[in-house]
């Protein structure tokens, strides 16, 4: 019966006009991106193990709202849904999320996104940081066995900032004033496992041993093997994590590029990297971690990104 059906339905649009055809392709699209919404939703309701207004876990279904299932807590009476307590709670326009994963995926400007989803350019902006906030803070949980560690250097920016700049705007593509390091580069740390590719990346307020120990030191387990280059303040690792073996590339540029003792894969990452983000023009310093991270949960994963998943990832909260 069914297929009778689609047959009639499949003769019907062939009959139809261009602009009746067009009417048709609208009515698919929406209805495919409420079914999308929906699956989202009730993935997302799985994660719900507690209250995250007062962490009861008793609590019982209270209806939809705007589509989306909504509970009750039975100890404080707050209502909340999926996405409370979350980066994404209180967006509107819930539909068009999945759509905005694929061309955050696809890595595509604010304009060109803006423009498919019909939203204004800030809006897409905005959207574009909060799917991000979580993104962001996605950094493996241990570096282990071989880990290779650099910096990596972006030009402070203060692209969008109209006021109460520290110093004269500048031209898009304006070089820095100094040559080599100084404040106006901004450090990354880069430091990857060889063997299976977790990477982590931080922003660092500077170069200095003890900011690359605080935020390295904590995620590299007692047993490794952390290659570097000369830079001395690695030192200060292997002083905070006692049991690590540090070693140092050679300083003759042959050496980097033969036996064990390299940091070929952090610098193939690096230039990555840089290649990824020079697609947007320039990237504001305050939102460098989350261009970074963006980057990082990108190559996580190996070229089999799925929109559900970086979704989900967005929507991730401490609470679930």
């Amino acid at each position: 019966m069914r297929k009778k059906a689609l047959k009639r339905l499949a003769d019907a649009i062939c009959g139809l006009s261009a602009s009746e055809l067009a009417t048709i392709k609208e009515v698919v699209e929406l209805r495919e991106r409420v079914m999308e919404s929906e699956i989202f939703d009730s993935e997302m309701s799985g994660y719900i193990k507690e209250c995250p207004h007062c962490r009861s876990k008793e609590f019982t279904k209270a209806g939809c709202q705007t589509g989306r299932r909504r509970y009750r807590c039975k100890s404080c009476g707050k209502y909340f849904n999926a996405l409370t307590g979350t980066p994404l709670a209180g967006l509107h326009n819930t539909d068009k999320f999945m759509a905005n994963a694929r061309h955050m995926i696809a890595g595509d400007s604010v304009r060109k996104t803006a423009a498919d989803l019909g939203l204004d350019k800030d809006t897409a902006f905005r959207w574009r940081h909060r799917f991000l906030e979580s993104i962001d803070k996605m950094q493996p949980a241990q570096l282990q066995g071989v880990v290779e560690a650099d910096e990596t250097y972006f030009l402070l920016s203060f692209k969008g900032q109209r006021s109460s700049l520290p110093r004269k705007a500048k031209k898009r593509g304006t070089p820095a004033e100094k040559r080599g390091l100084s404040k106006e580069q901004i450090p990354v740390l880069v430091a990857r496992n060889r063997s299976d590719g977790a990477t982590l990346t931080a922003v660092l307020p500077s170069r200095k041993g003890k900011d690359i120990a605080d935020v390295l030191a904590p995620k590299i387990t007692s047993d490794a093997v952390l290659i570097t280059d000369g830079a001395t303040a690695y030192r200060a690792v292997s002083r905070a994590k006692k049991g690590i073996e540090l070693r140092a590339v050679p300083a003759n540029p042959k050496g980097k590029k033969s036996g064990p003792n390299h940091i070929n894969n952090v610098n193939a990452y690096d230039h990555r990297l840089k290649d990824w983000i020079y697609r947007f023009h320039g990237v504001a310093t305050k939102y460098l971690p989350h261009y970074i991270g963006w980057h990082r949960w990108l190559e996580a994963a190996r070229g089999h990104s799925k929109a559900r998943k970086f979704l989900a990832d967005s929507a991730k909260s401490q609470n679930y």
